[in-house]
C-alpha cells in the first residue's frame, strides 16, 4: 500500500477520534435573560476604608519541557512579581496545575478556537474539551464538566478570537467570573452582555503572561481586591465570588510606577450612589444596562448619581493617561448567577455527527488496510 494512503487513513482516523465528542455533547434549554431586578441594591464595596491589593492569576511558566509558550520556571516569576508589589499571583499552565504555584489553578482548553477557562481549587485536570468549532451547546457542556471540579471558574479571553459572544455570555450557566481585561483583548463589551443578562460576573483583569523579562508583557493588565496577603485561598476565592475585584489596563508600554486612582470610597445611600478615588481622574464614568453611560464628569476625583428605576446595575470607570479603572458593578437584588441549564440527550444533531464520524472512520481504516470483522465471529 502507498504510503500516502496509509498517512491518509491514519489522519482520518486520528480525525474520528478527535470528532468524537461531539457525539456526547447534549442540547441545553437556555432560560431567557432577566436583568438584575429588586427594591434593594447589592455593593461589593461597602465599607468606609478600602485597601486594595495587587494580584494576577493569569501566567504561564515553562511546562511540559517546554512545549507550550512560557520560558521561565515558577520562583522566576514570583521574584518579577514580588518585586513589582503584587500580593496574589496564580501561575495557570495549559492543563497542568503548577505544584508550585502560591494558588492551584490551570488553564482548560486545547481547541483550535481558544475556547478557555481559569480553574481555580482545583484537585484534578480535566481532559475533556471539544477540539474543532464550539457552539453555545459545546461551551455549555465542557463548563458542566469543569463545574464540579472547580471551585472558581472563569471565562477566560472572550475577546481573543470571539471565543466568547456577549450573546452567548448572556446565556451560559455555570461560570463565576469574567477575564474582562486581557493582553490579547479587552473584553468590555461582551462582559456588559453578561451583566445585562442578569449573571453577575465579576471582573478579573491579567497579563496572560509568557515571559516575565519582557517589559511589555508584564503589568499590561492586573486584577486588585479587598483580599489581605494574610488571608486563606478560601477567603481569596469569597472575595473575588463577593465582586471585591477591580480591573486596570496599562495604556503605557511598561509597568506602571506613578500613583494612580483607586477606590476609596462608594457608598449607596437611598437612591444617591457617591464614589470617591484616591486621585482625581481625567474622566469618571457610570455605566449601566447594556453599557449605557448614565453618568460622566472630568478631572475629578469623585461622582454623585441618583439611581433611576430603570438602572439594573451600577459599574464604575475611571481614565487617565497612564491606566483605566473598571470596576465590578453594583447590582439591583440579589448578585446571582444562572446554574448549568436543563439538558437532553440526544439531540437533532447527534445523528449527523455519528454519521460523519462513521465515515470518515471508515474511510480511514479502509485506507490503512485493516480488516473488517468477519460475519461468522460478529455472529
Amino acid at each position: 500500500m502507498p504510503w500516502y494512503k496509509r498517512l491518509g487513513g491514519g489522519l482520518l482516523l486520528l480525525g474520528a477520534i478527535l470528532l468524537s465528542p461531539y457525539l456526547a455533547v447534549p442540547h441545553y434549554d437556555f432560560e431567557q435573560p432577566h436583568p438584575f431586578h429588586g427594591t434593594s441594591w447589592y455593593n461589593p464595596f461597602i465599607g468606609d476604608t478600602l485597601i486594595w491589593y495587587l494580584a494576577n492569576f493569569h501566567i504561564h511558566s515553562r511546562a511540559w519541557k517546554g512545549l507550550t509558550n512560557g520560558y521561565q520556571e515558577a520562583p522566576v516569576i514570583r521574584r518579577v512579581y514580588d518585586s513589582l508589589g503584587y500580593t496574589w499571583i496564580g501561575i495557570s499552565d495549559y492543563q497542568s496545575i503548577n505544584p508550585l504555584s502560591p494558588i492551584p489553578l490551570y488553564e482548560h482548553g486545547w481547541n483550535v478556537g481558544k475556547v478557555h477557562q481559569l480553574c481555580f481549587g482545583s484537585e484534578k485536570v480535566i481532559w475533556m474539551d471539544v477540539p474543532f468549532w464550539q457552539g453555545i451547546q459545546d461551551k455549555q457542556w465542557i463548563l458542566s464538566k469543569l463545574r464540579p471540579y472547580t471551585k472558581l471558574l472563569v471565562i477566560a479571553h472572550p475577546r481573543f478570537l470571539g471565543s466568547y459572544r456577549g450573546e452567548e455570555l448572556a446565556k451560559l450557566g455555570g461560570y463565576d467570573a469574567i477575564e474582562v481585561l486581557n493582553r490579547y483583548g479587552d473584553s468590555v463589551a461582551e462582559w456588559d452582555s453578561a451583566l445585562s443578562s442578569g449573571h453577575f460576573a465579576p471582573i478579573l483583569a491579567h497579563d496572560n503572561l509568557h515571559d516575565a523579562y519582557n517589559p511589555h508583557e508584564i503589568m499590561s493588565r492586573w486584577t486588585e481586591l479587598l483580599c489581605p496577603p494574610n488571608a486563606s485561598l478560601d477567603s481569596l476565592q469569597q472575595a473575588i465570588l463577593a465582586g471585591k475585584t477591580v480591573g486596570y489596563k496599562n495604556r503605557t508600554a511598561f509597568p506602571v510606577t506613578q500613583l494612580y486612582p483607586k477606590l476609596a470610597q462608594v457608598i449607596l445611600k437611598g437612591d444617591t450612589l457617591r464614589v470617591r478615588l484616591t486621585l482625581p481622574a481625567d474622566t469618571l464614568r457610570l455605566r449601566g444596562q447594556q453599557g449605557s453611560l448614565r453618568k460622566e464628569v472630568y478631572q475629578s476625583a469623585t461622582i454623585e448619581y441618583t439611581v433611576q428605576p430603570e438602572d439594573t446595575y451600577l459599574r464604575i470607570e475611571a481614565i487617565t493617561p497612564q491606566v483605566e479603572m473598571y470596576a465590578t458593578p453594583l447590582v439591583r437584588g440579589e448578585p446571582r448567577r444562572r446554574n448549568i441549564p436543563p439538558s437532553t440527550f440526544p439531540h437533532g444533531t447527534t445523528l449527523l455527527y455519528l454519521v460523519v464520524v462513521l465515515v470518515i472512520g471508515i474511510i480511514g481504516w479502509r485506507w490503512l488496510g485493516l480488516p473488517f470483522p468477519a460475519k461468522a465471529s460478529i455472529r
